[in-house]
């Protein structure tokens, strides 16, 4: 074999060794490129969420009620720990004045990153900025600052019920917060990026498109909200109650004007989320179904049994006070259980339940608000002759609170009953907020309106709306309202005063009670419709004595502040009995 032939050969078999190689890193680049570069990204690619301000909340008039503000906060990220921990301690603890054994213990952990300080003054991003340890900057290692944003609420307390609560990672957890989320956090870029060997971020590219947040305007008004807020509170104090609701609405739109709770929670809406029994304030509908199908006229009068009546052997129905023979405004003025008992006789079952829902009980106001209850009614079989004459005042009957200011808002109406709204614009179709349109509202219309109200049906005739609004304002002049009169200003509404079932023995109680009254004013040109709710409060517990007097303070507010002029003259109204 000539020189050349033995130099091939040797030639060939040092590299044949190599050929295995050659074909695992030919099956490694080509086969399997995509898997591997993806377990390598997994391993050195990161990426951070783009850190932007949750939008604002405003009143109907734009006055702020929610902002996130910014803070900068410092952090070390694990993978950059240098070798002496305690030399690092020591240098944050002198640049962010904490102490050595602080900052020690807030680098112990597992954790990606570990948190140092919040709330970083100015000086002491600078100070970050510059410093050295052992050469190098902090950066090198590990040590970063990051951008965060914290909600604001620069009202305090006020309507937090509605506003609801943001945590600690800006993600709504309850409120109006919570149900429009992902409009006020918008969605933020989240960037793709690399360390260099200096620990330097290298940013690759974008992995989703920005969506910027938009605000929300809501149709409170500040100044309804916080006088409504005072006179609760003021009336939750004077009688040691366990707490309280107050609503405004407008009876135009059914705008919500204030939603008002006692104690205040921003994890709960119990104006919502709750039902109570209203008692007497639920006769406003049993009234109304027996005017408007005719079935009662105002001159019919109904025998009231002298206070005691037995509506079904063994079971007796009380009023607070005896009563003789009463037409239907008398029943309302001297809210007589009996008489009520009587209307809904004629009335019946299948009407009774039919009104009962029309004015909204039993079914959800679809207000933009998270929980809200529906209520709880008997079915239409379940209406027995007892449990029709307890419906008929209020009692085994769960309603929310909105539901009964709204029902009353609907009689303040005209008789049409509407959604309640909290927002002007809450990304549904059709109610967008009402800036630059043309739409038609009664000239006299007593504020802006700032949303395309939703009318969900009428009730009541026009006619009949009048007729209840004229009783329901003669049991203010005449009958247990007396002390929600406001002297000038006519005022319409109905006191409930309701025994609540004791949780332990399940039956009603005899000292736990729910005090309320709801009306509207003026009633020349209803500009608000208020309901008061007091729950168990001490001493006095009805709603004559204890809710009523609440509503006249809040209306007296209102009026004042919106300069609107008296029904009648001061004189005369003084003259009044």
């Amino acid at each position: 074999m000539d020189l050349h032939a033995r130099l091939s050969a040797v030639a060939v078999l040092c590299l044949l060794p190599l050929a295995p190689l050659t074909v695992r890193l030919a099956h490694l680049q080509v086969m399997q490129h995509n898997r591997i570069e993806s377990k390598v990204e997994v391993e050195v690619l990161r990426t951070i969420e783009e850190s932007i301000p949750r939008a604002d909340i405003q009143d109907r008039r734009g006055r702020l009620l929610a902002k996130s503000v910014p803070y900068w906060s410092c952090f070390v990220g694990r993978s950059r720990l240098p070798v002496s921990r305690q030399a690092l301690a020591g240098e944050l603890a002198r640049l962010l004045s904490m102490t050595e054994a602080d900052v020690s213990r807030r680098l112990q952990g597992q954790d990606r990153e570990r948190g140092i300080k919040n709330d970083l003054e100015p000086a002491e991003l600078i100070a970050l900025s510059q410093a050295r340890l052992a050469g190098k900057r902090l950066t090198e290692h590990g040590v970063g600052v990051r951008l965060n944003y914290r909600r604001f609420y620069p009202n305090g307390d006020l309507g937090r019920s509605v506003l609801g609560l943001v945590g600690a990672e800006q993600n709504g957890l309850s409120g109006l917060e919570l149900t429009f989320a992902e409009r006020l956090k918008g969605r933020p870029r989240r960037l793709a990026y690399v360390r260099d060997g200096s620990g330097h971020a290298i940013y690759r590219s974008a992995e989703s498109a920005a969506e910027s947040p938009q605000p929300l305007r809501l149709t409170i008004d500040r100044d309804v909200q916080f006088h409504a807020e005072e006179v609760l509170r003021q009336a939750d104090e004077q009688f040691h109650a366990k707490g309280g609701t107050i609503v405004v609405l407008d009876p135009d739109t059914s705008e919500v004007l204030a939603m008002a709770a006692d104690p205040a929670d921003p994890l709960r809406n119990v104006v919502v989320q709750d039902t109570y029994e209203p008692g007497s304030t639920f006769k406003m509908v049993t009234a109304a179904a027996a005017l408007n199908e005719s079935l009662v006229k105002e001159s019919d009068t109904f025998f009231c049994e002298n206070g005691t009546y037995e509506v079904s052997p063994g079971v007796f129905i009380h009023d607070h006070e005896p009563a003789g023979t009463l037409n239907l405004q008398g029943i309302l003025e001297h809210s007589s259980n009996i008489g009520a008992a009587k209307v809904v006789e004629r009335v019946g079952a299948m009407r009774f339940y039919r009104y009962s829902r029309a004015f909204g009980f039993d079914i959800k106001t679809g207000v933009s608000l998270p929980g809200e209850t529906a209520g709880e009614m008997k079915p239409l079989a379940g209406l027995t002759r007892v449990v029709l004459a307890a419906s008929s005042y209020g009692y085994g009957i769960g309603v929310s609170a909105l539901q009964v200011a709204n029902a009353y808002n609907a009689v303040a109406g005209g008789g049409l009953l509407s959604e309640p709204a909290v927002v002007c614009d809450d990304g549904e179709p059709g109610s967008a907020a009402l800036e630059g349109q043309a739409f038609s509202f009664p000239a006299e219309s007593p504020a802006t309106p700032c949303r395309r109200p939703v009318r969900v049906r009428r009730v009541i005739s026009e006619d009949t709306a009048r007729t209840l609004s004229r009783m329901l304002e003669s049991v203010v002049e005449n009958g247990t309202g007396t002390s929600a009169r406001i002297p000038g200003y006519r005022v319409a509404g109905k006191t409930g005063t309701a025994r609540k079932v004791d949780p332990r023995t399940r039956k009603y109680s005899s000292n736990a009670y729910m005090a309320s009254f709801v009306g509207f004013l003026p009633l020349s040109r209803p500009r608000w419709t208020i309901l008061v709710v007091i729950d168990e409060p001490k001493g006095q517990y009805y709603g004559a004595q204890v809710a009523a007097p609440v509503f006249a303070q809040l209306g007296r507010r209102l009026l004042a502040m919106a300069g609107v002029p008296p029904d009648q003259p001061a004189a005369l109204a003084v003259l009044r009995p």
